[in-house]
């Protein structure tokens, strides 16, 4: 078994962060839930310090502790959940106008 280099590893994660953005603009993924497996990827991903589908991505991001998104959204109850909706609603529709160009632009560089 080969050793995948560095740059094997970066170029990686920045496919893996194109295809996410493409999945998120072509509904295949909830805004919020896309910018939440998107934020670390970005991080990792050896950018220009200050890169602005980053930055933008990570706004959003910080918005996102202790809500139900991603993965552990299946862990919680029906009554959490609900009790959260409007409050992800409206993080959504804030989020939106920011995340969008950022994740047009992650798709564009990044993805296939």
């Amino acid at each position: 078994m080969e050793k995948m280099t560095h740059a094997e590893y970066i170029a990686g994660l920045r496919e893996e962060a194109g295809q996410i953005a493409s999945l998120v603009l072509c509904g295949g993924i909830g805004l919020l839930d896309g910018c939440w497996l998107l934020g670390p990827l970005l991080a990792q991903a050896e950018l220009e310090p200050g890169d602005p589908d980053a930055k933008a991505i990570g706004l959003v991001c910080s918005e996102l502790d202790g809500l139900p998104v991603g993965p552990q959204r299946a862990l919680w109850s029906a009554a959490a959940l609900e009790r959260h909706a409007p409050e992800l609603e409206s993080l959504s529709n804030w989020a939106s106008p920011l995340a969008m160009p950022a994740l047009n632009s992650v798709a564009q560089r990044f993805g296939a």
